[in-house]
């Protein structure tokens, strides 16, 4: 997911604007204030994000919202663009060259120096980085983006070969370039008490590092003294964590952000011109549905599941969350990538559906939706409620803070998960086929599989699609996928949708294709 065991045992504090018609010193709860451009002689660039921080470990991180940060304060071999085509550019490396299916060179840059006293980036660090995702005593949430590697081979002190086991597709779309393949420093971890990365990065090589950070306040990057790559425009980047974005937007429209994503429903605002402020929209890599708890005692019967899923009509949720603005998803693999279906099997059938819990028995029946805060879900959330009522489904509707919701899937924050009945996900994805499933396996149940699906030969094929050079094969493959995830009854495909962002017209924003997060490296001043 991405969003793929996350740490996220802090809960968030929901921001709110305190004061009405709140100015460029608005406060923060906790009372900080937040700092307004003219602040001091220092350049400040004030960003939304989703959550707080939670995990900075390449291998262990929980989301976007760790990767914005991580992008910012950490190198990789390679990085992805600003702009609107998936690609990558060299980043710490000076070269990378595929040789063969399962040969990579890299040659570091020169020069690359950790912050704090731990020296010189080297190909050291690339091996420890990669292969520690293979440590089984590190549990790693993103061991598949690293599943095909065999060993890193250290040939000089710049200089390495990356060998695979097997031909591996994703490589260069979305392990390298993505956060998997950022290089943490070896010294550091080894040096530390538990030789663990968790909120802190320990060393950084990037343009930023840590500066403060008040956990769900404020977290602030300050520029990397020892970074010797491209000027950053920015001093500081303040990161505030605002999972409502209608409270994300009267900030940034009193003058308190200078970037925020906001919700898909407010973008015809700002497509009709709002002033000095600049729309950014980009289709998102994302998908988002609404899946089932097989193990729950109420929807252990397949002919409930399959209810759910015939009575609920996705473009008339759309139509009511959205104006027509966003298109029904028909699987989980969001278009253009390889895999994306054109159609749903149980398509939306209330006759159907109401027919089948007559089969089971079933009559009266009171479930319970969560799902993170957020505005355009919750009408969402309110016109399937209605649309099961017809079939005589009573839904409660449960809004929850973010990290609550996370929470409240995962073994790993207790026995909340045997509550759970239906939710509402997002999971945003790189691009790539593979990260869309990655999932939805068995090793996955309990942590980012909460429908709680598990079937040995779904996961054999995953596996093999990751490998399947073939692209007309990977593509069916990954069909196939998406029709056995919803012969289970436990998904309902929503939409994949679009990541919308407002800036002063005073900034020239960057982001990654998709739109999920911002590039704070390339982002400018105008």
């Amino acid at each position: 997911m991405k969003g793929p065991l996350m740490n996220r045992r802090e809960l968030l504090k929901t921001m709110a604007i305190l004061a009405a018609g709140a100015s460029s010193s608005a406060l923060l709860p906790g009372g900080i204030r937040m700092a307004s451009a003219a602040d001091g002689a220092q350049k400040i660039l004030r960003v939304q994000n989703d959550q707080d921080i939670t995990n900075l470990d390449p291998a262990n991180r929980s989301g976007w919202y760790d990767e914005m940060v991580m992008f910012a304060i950490y190198s990789g071999l390679c990085q992805y663009q600003d702009g609107t085509d998936w690609g990558w550019q060299l980043d710490a490396a000076e070269k990378l060259e595929q040789v063969d299916p399962v040969t990579i060179h890299f040659r570091l840059k020169p020069g690359i120096l950790w912050s704090g006293d731990f020296g010189e980036m080297t190909a050291e660090d690339v091996k420890y980085s990669y292969e520690r995702f293979l440590d089984p005593t590190l549990s790693a949430i993103y061991a598949s983006d690293w599943a095909a590697l065999d060993h890193v081979e250290v040939t000089s002190t710049y200089e390495g070969i990356i060998h695979l086991k097997h031909p591996f597709a994703p490589l260069f779309t979305s392990t390298l370039p993505h956060a998997s393949g950022l290089i943490i420093c070896k010294k550091a971890v080894q040096a530390s008490k538990d030789q663990k990365i968790g909120t802190d990065p320990l060393a950084c090589s990037g343009p930023y590092r840590i500066g403060n950070w008040t956990p769900r306040e404020k977290l602030t990057l300050v520029r990397n003294e020892r970074w010797r790559g491209a000027a950053t425009d920015f001093d500081q980047i303040q990161l505030i964590p605002i999972g409502d974005l209608n409270t994300a937007e009267m900030a940034f429209e009193a003058g308190d952000l200078d970037m925020t994503k906001i919700n898909l429903s407010a973008v015809a605002k700002y497509q009709q011109g709002n002033g000095d402020a600049t729309l950014t929209l980009r289709p998102a890599l994302a998908y988002t549905w609404l899946g089932m708890n097989v193990d729950h005692p109420k929807l252990k019967d397949l002919r409930v599941r399959r209810a759910i899923q015939q009575a609920i009509d996705v473009p008339a949720v759309l139509d009511a969350g959205f104006g027509g603005a966003v298109k029904p998803a028909y699987g989980l693999v969001p278009p253009p990538l390889p895999g994306a279906r054109g159609k749903t099997i149980y398509p939306y059938s209330p006759d159907t559906a109401k027919a089948l819990l007559k089969q089971a028995g079933v009559s009266g029946l009171q479930l319970r939706l969560d799902f993170s805060a957020s505005t355009d879900i919750s009408t969402i959330a309110q016109v399937i409620q209605a649309q099961l009522a017809e079939i005589g489904i009573t839904l409660e509707i449960n809004q929850m803070d973010g990290a609550a919701f996370v929470a409240a899937g995962q073994e790993s924050a207790g026995d909340g998960w045997k509550d759970s009945q239906l939710r509402i996900t997002t999971f945003t994805t790189a691009p790539d086929p593979s990260w869309v499933t990655a999932w939805f396996t068995c090793s996955q149940v309990g942590i980012w599989n909460t429908q709680r699906t598990c079937e040995e030969t779904w996961d054999t094929l995953n596996s093999e699609a990751a490998v399947e050079q073939d692209a007309a094969k990977r593509a069916a493959m990954y069909v196939k996928l998406q029709d056995k995830l919803e012969e289970t009854g436990a998904y309902v495909f929503l939409y994949h949708g679009s990541n919308a962002w407002v800036t002063p017209t005073s900034i020239k924003g960057a982001w990654t294709p998709d739109g999920q997060w911002p590039l704070f490296r390339d982002i400018k001043r105008v």
